[in-house]
């Protein structure tokens, strides 16, 4: 049929039109197919931009780190160290897709039994591929016991509780790492070792005999990409990854539908600890057997850095920013001896990673990281018992009590010691900055003592280059520090929970190894001398502050005793005012509170403001303490223990932080010296055993911390003394009341009387 025929008409009739009839309408997917054919350019856009990403990355590397950091050799073992934080990312992300917490237990979860296996080949020469199974089997399942016994416990808790306890988790798993080679009879000296394995021999060298590619990277590179292939895959095509993803986007839709979501999660958990056993596993060659079960946090800096730049989403991306991060680390050490600048390099990373990065984040997704903000809140006491005699007397004798057990501790615990109870009220005033950042702002800081580091660091070679006046120095400090919060907390204006978690935690590697180094250009203008010592001054002439006397030790020891008192004064009055209870609803809600007049922004900076300030105060009073700024007093573990202490205790209560901050100080400081009843092996675990399963104890039965038994202790007395005095409070006892049949009948007695006495109209 030509263009000028006509079709057959519905009666049959045939004829001729000069115009073209159109045919049927193509699907709206080939049409599709064919606009995207069209105007996809002869080379694949995303292929050019990752081509021109590596040409930049490598002309930045080895303009930072020199030509060498660029030779063959290095690039590769540097992307073979990278495979190891690329694939600790991919499981940092795989459990936040299903859970939307930040998984610290992402590489201990797979330590444990690889650790097992590496032990066996080393210890006892059983072949490398032997033992294969160990990490292949061991790694899945230990990661699926943690979830069914540990986190189903915490599955509806505040995100803020569940991710310290995957800190715990780590912990815990840190005291099996460490007793595992002692059962196991491996020597000190073994300790780090390199594994043999069967292609250990076989290498490809240069035409000047120099290996630039050993079997070991081969091995590590193939298993480490056929993890991530095969991962992608099987959340693409399998049932239990459909239904992974699924669960990841609206866990509550998803159990509607009737998916599995506990399994899917138990799923996920395994997935990540084969993944975290396979890289160890194939690591261990290269690098050596970690003798630390959780890796250390560094390791965790950089997986978490290469999530963060895979938007929390893409695997393929992870890992290779995981690859790229690992030759900056090569990079650093060669050029530097360490790699401090590469832990530097990590905050800017993470920062323009999520600059650049859009906002675009589903409903479900949002309203999966509002539980980032609620922690456990506990009531005041009643104002109608508030002042009865017997409430007034227990508050004042607790007070009373607490301030005279403080007062005393220097006689208590002698002369010799007194340098040591200096550091508690010293972290007392630490925990208090975090019960304004975290408790009540709703923003996780994992890098408080980062921000203790930069007072101690403005005001260290002013004092002891300049003998600045004591409470100039302080005013300097504090004025540091809150400078430095608002700064790190301007990404908080538009980040939340887990990315400022991570950014906070950077911020604390950045101080430690650049800003406190005096090897680089801050920490030469700003550190004292390595000679030189920061003196304690005399207060007008008169208070002798000095360290050489015991007398100059206990008055230091007070005056902080008195800072830590006025700090807390300071928190309290600050959540007692409007600032305090603007500050808890906008943590509480912050898509209703813009519409009281709330303003997020300066509200969260001012959370930071005050509580970097407070910060700020406790490290001056660090500097002088410790007679200088050493960077190792102001380390991400000091952030973490802090941060650990402040969750366990109940991290919205002031005094139930600040006992648990110095409880857990006390129980470090005062570790070694338990080596004459425990033995040097125990006294050196005590500390993980304190922060790894005491935790996890305390947690499980009391989530909202050691505040909530306080608390409960507390309302339990009250209740005794309203029904003693016969008060009804409608917070502690109403509901006790509504409970007893008496009370029931009562209630339905009068509302019969108020229906019969209003008459037929009633309702009507």
């Amino acid at each position: 049929m030509t263009l000028t025929e006509r079709p057959p008409d519905p009666g049959g009739n045939f004829g001729s039109d000069p115009r073209p009839r159109p045919g049927p309408p193509p699907p709206r997917a080939a049409l599709d197919r064919a606009g995207r054919l069209a105007a996809s350019p002869a080379w694949p856009v995303r292929t050019t931009w990752w081509i021109l990403a590596v040409v930049i990355f490598y002309f930045l590397v080895e303009l930072v780190f020199g030509h060498t950091a660029v030779s063959i050799a290095n690039l590769v073992q540097g992307l073979a160290l990278g495979s190891l934080y690329g694939v600790i990312g991919v499981g940092i992300i795989l459990i936040y897709r299903t859970s939307r917490i930040i998984n610290f237990a992402a590489g201990a979860v797979g330590a444990v039994p690889a650790i097992v296996a590496l032990l066996l080949d080393l210890q006892y020469h059983v072949n490398y591929l032997a033992v294969l199974p160990i990490a292949v089997i061991g790694g899945p399942a230990l990661a699926a016991a943690v979830d069914v016994f540990v986190m189903r416990r915490f599955d509806r808790s505040p995100r803020l509780i569940t991710t310290v306890v995957t800190i715990g988790v780590a912990q815990s798993l840190a005291v099996l790492g460490f007793f595992i080679p002692v059962w196991m009879g491996q020597k000190a000296t073994q300790l780090g070792a390199v594994v043999p394995t069967p292609w250990s021999g076989w290498a490809i060298h240069n035409h000047r005999g120099e290996p630039m590619l050993s079997g070991n990277q081969i091995a590590a590179f193939v298993v480490v990409l056929s993890l991530t292939a095969g991962l992608s895959a099987f959340l693409r095509y399998t049932r239990v990854g459909i239904a992974l993803r699924a669960s990841a986007e609206n866990a509550d839709r998803a159990l509607l539908l009737g998916i599995p979501v506990k399994m899917v999660a138990t799923s996920a958990w395994a997935l990540a600890g084969l993944l975290s056993a396979m890289a160890i596993f194939v690591q261990a060659p290269l690098i050596g057997t970690p003798s630390d079960a959780t890796l250390g946090f560094d390791t965790l800096l950089y997986g978490l850095a290469a999530a963060v730049v895979a938007r929390m989403e893409r695997f393929g991306v992870a890992l290779a920013a995981g690859l790229g991060i690992g030759v900056i680390i090569t990079g650093s050490i060669i050029r530097f001896s360490d790699d401090s600048v590469s832990s530097a390099f990590m905050l800017l990373i993470i920062l323009a990673a999520l600059l650049v990065q859009r906002r675009q984040m589903a409903r479900a997704r949002s309203s999966g990281e509002g539980t980032w903000q609620t922690v456990k809140q506990y009531r005041p006491i009643p104002s109608e018992l508030r002042h009865l005699p017997e409430v007034v007397r227990a508050r004042w004798g607790l007070g009373l009590s607490a301030a005279a057990v403080m007062l005393a501790l220097p006689y208590i615990v002698g002369g010799n010691n007194t340098p040591y109870i200096i550091l508690l009220p010293l972290y007392g005033i630490v925990g208090v900055s975090l019960v304004v950042l975290t408790g009540w702002a709703g923003q996780i800081s994992l890098g408080q003592f980062g921000l203790v580091g930069v007072g101690a660091g403005v005001v260290g070679g002013l004092i002891a280059d300049h003998n600045i006046d004591f409470f100039v120095a302080l005013g300097l400090g504090v004025g540091a520090g809150a400078l430095t919060a608002v700064v790190i907390g301007l990404p908080a204006v538009r980040i939340q929970g887990l990315y400022l978690a991570v950014v906070t935690l950077a911020f604390s590697y950045a101080v430690q190894g650049f800003v406190l180094n005096s090897s680089y250009f801050i920490g030469q203008a700003i550190l004292p001398n390595s000679s030189a010592v920061l003196n304690r001054p005399v207060l007008y002439g008169a208070i002798d502050l000095t360290s050489h006397t015991i007398g100059g030790q206990r008055a230091f020891y007070f005056l902080c005793l008195i800072f830590l008192a006025g700090s807390m004064g300071c928190a309290y009055a600050f959540r007692r005012n409007r600032s305090g209870r603007v500050l808890i609803a906008a943590r509480d809600n912050e898509r209703a509170a813009p519409a009281y007049a709330i303003n997020l922004a300066r509200t969260r900076l001012a959370a930071f403001a005050v509580s970097g300030a407070i910060a700020g105060l406790a490290g001056v009073l660090f500097a002088y303490d410790l007679g200088g700024v050493p960077s190792e007093a102001f380390g991400p573990q000091e952030s973490i223990t802090v941060f650990l202490a402040a969750a366990v205790a109940g991290i919205s209560s002031v005094g139930w932080t600040v006992f648990g901050v110095m409880s857990l100080e006390a129980t470090v400081t005062f570790g070694p010296r338990l080596y004459q009843v425990f033995g040097p092996t125990w006294a050196s675990v005590i500390p993980l055993l304190v922060t790894g399963p005491l935790l996890l104890v305390s947690l499980y039965f009391y989530p909202g911390g050691s505040a909530q038994n306080g608390f409960d202790t507390r309302d339990w007395w009250l209740r005794r003394v309203a029904a003693r005095r016969r008060i009804l409070v409608p917070s502690l006892v109403a509901d006790r009341r509504a409970d007893t049949p008496a009370a029931d009948s009562e209630v339905v007695l009068a509302a019969e009387r108020h229906v019969l006495s209003a008459g037929p109209g009633v309702g009507g």
